[in-house]
């Protein structure tokens, strides 16, 4: 029977195990990123032929080494999904999608669609006056104005926002959202890089609710990680994360 000092010892051979897996998952990034900016479109980084053509290498090298094809599998595919979004992000999203800072005239358009996208929050968390809802025409204006909204479009139609608000070196991003049939097609992950790449900024911080499922997935994804929970009521709960920025 294995005992407490032999678990430790294999516990810590995981550990620098996952240490190397990580490095490699690094450098896997750079490359994916740099794959991204060499395609057309997202149909282009999705390719499901290309997806099902590693993942049938992958099971081969681990009936080779000895591990389960079906774990390694699944790990694949869990990595690849994840992979794509980073992939869609540095393709410009595709599908025509265009990321970059707020027209003067989008404001309207810019409320209309953070009004419909958060209607669903409200109605998650019973509170129909939340910020987002409440936010007059002229606040949006004068964010536009400000230069702290990102807007992606597609030809002259706005299908996603956000806005990053720098104070020495921290980026507090907030009111993202996308178009509902733009969802699940890269848009909220690049919004989320361009406006990470705000000039100045060292750190990034953004809250959400703790029931906001697909909120915590996109940023989870993104490298954002919990810091500490906020009660607000007996019905909110807020979630707020943070992640380092390069450079």
């Amino acid at each position: 029977m294995t005992g407490p000092a032999d678990l430790a010892a294999v516990r810590a051979a995981i550990d620098r195990l996952d240490d190397d897996v990580v490095a490699l998952l690094a450098r896997r990034e750079e490359l994916v990123r740099a794959a991204g900016r060499l395609k057309a479109d997202g149909a282009a980084v999705r390719a499901p032929g290309r997806v099902e053509q590693v993942v049938a290498r992958a099971r081969e090298r681990a009936t080779a080494h000895g591990a389960s094809p079906e774990v390694v599998e699944r790990v694949y595919r869990a990595m690849i999904a994840a992979f794509v979004d980073l992939e869609l992000a540095a393709a410009a999203v595709g599908d025509g999608v265009v990321v970059g800072p707020a027209a003067p005239g989008s404001a309207g358009e810019v409320l209309t669609l953070q009004r419909a996208a958060y209607v669903t929050e409200a109605q998650l968390y019973g509170d129909p006056g939340i910020p987002p809802l409440t936010e007059t025409l002229e606040e949006v204006v004068a964010a536009v104005a400000a230069g702290s909204v990102l807007t992606a479009t597609v030809g002259p139609r706005v299908v996603g926002a956000v806005r990053g608000e720098l104070a020495g070196g921290v980026l507090s991003v907030g009111r993202l959202v996308v178009a509902p049939d733009r969802r699940g097609r890269g848009v909220g992950t690049a919004l989320l890089a361009a406006v990470e790449r705000t000039p100045g900024a060292r750190r990034a911080v953004l809250f959400t609710g703790a029931r906001s499922a697909g909120n915590l997935r996109l940023y989870h994804r993104a490298g954002y990680r919990e810091e500490r929970r906020e009660r607000v009521s007996a019905g909110l709960e807020l979630l707020h994360l943070a992640k380092d920025l390069p450079g």
